[in-house]
């Protein structure tokens, strides 16, 4: 059988309630919002719509309650160009919520799961050149999709959580952060500051089995690690740092449609930094991502640095 060029995103599907303050509370602190907007989020969702944006096919596997805010989900995703014929509908679960505070150009975020914790079976998966999951659903359901999956694993390892080798082994590309990437190795002293340690670390994992690390650094851009080389990716400059919700999902869809357009590992990698570089200049997450166009803007104005092991 034929293998669709393109990225199957199997992950969480939510409605996200973002709150804008001018400063987080205090425990015990009532304070008056400036802002509130409802939109449809997750990790998966929102990889998967900025996967969409560079073009190409972009399936999503996933669950929503049979509720409105599951339609509503549904409804966008498919305006957005994701197929989601692999999405299902739980009767018996709520479709999942994030509440989102903003302030000063950042964020927290409070999750219920919902019916992305609750998948009664591992649905067949499409045939696709790249899957791309995140740890927003199940952990024995992304370890069930990557012994099944044909295709190349692209593993956003978020939220941080203890990974088995056997599902390292999988993965082409791990996806982190700075401190997912401290998690995963248990050294608190990798940070964006401190490029030797992100570098041991990122080589930790790759003894672990991982082909490939990449770490997103905010403002610092990212950080590629393969069997070959050390690639800093230098991010172009930001106008005003507006919300930086979903930047990081920006950058994992971005980095997958790239890759599955026949993109190196490094120039997919500044593809995403650009994708991210564009998200945080808007506000909530699907609602700030660039299209092709003004993302290949950015694109241009990054810069990659390669370096010996």
């Amino acid at each position: 059988m034929q293998v669709r060029e393109g990225v199957l995103v199997v992950g969480s599907i939510n409605l996200d309630t973002t709150i804008t303050v001018d400063s987080f509370p205090r425990p015990g602190e009532t304070l008056l919002g400036t802002g509130l907007i409802t939109s449809v989020g997750g990790k998966g969702a929102n990889q998967a719509v900025a996967a969409a944006r560079m073009g190409g096919w972009v399936g999503m596997t996933g669950a929503v309650g049979a509720d409105a805010s599951g339609q509503q989900a549904l409804e966008k995703l498919r305006a957005d160009g994701v197929d989601v014929t692999g999405v299902r509908e739980l009767p018996e679960a709520p479709t999942g919520t994030a509440w989102i505070t903003v302030a000063d150009g950042d964020n927290t975020i409070i999750v219920i799961a919902g019916a992305n914790s609750q998948w009664p079976a591992v649905p067949e998966l499409p045939d696709a050149s790249i899957m791309l999951c995140q740890l927003e659903i199940p952990l024995s359901v992304v370890e069930i999709v990557a012994e099944r999956f044909q295709g190349r694993l692209v593993l956003n390892a978020a939220p941080s959580q203890p990974l088995p080798d056997s599902l390292l082994q999988r993965c082409e590309v791990l996806i982190v952060n700075e401190h997912e990437l401290a998690d995963l190795v248990g050294t608190p002293d990798v940070t964006s500051s401190n490029r030797a340690a992100l570098v041991r670390a990122a080589h930790q994992l790759r003894a672990r089995g991982a082909e490939a690390v990449v770490a997103t650094l905010g403002g610092d851009g990212a950080m590629l690690v393969d069997a070959d080389e050390v690639t800093w990716i230098e991010p172009p400059p930001v106008a005003e740092v507006v919300d930086t919700t979903g930047a990081g999902d920006a950058f994992c869809g971005a980095f997958a449609a790239r890759l599955a357009a026949g993109s190196t590992m490094a120039d997919a990698a500044r593809w995403g930094v650009a994708a991210g570089s564009f998200a945080v200049g808007g506000h909530t997450a699907q609602g700030s991502y660039g299209s092709l166009e003004q993302v290949r803007a950015m694109y241009d104005l990054t810069r990659s640095v390669h370096k010996d092991r």
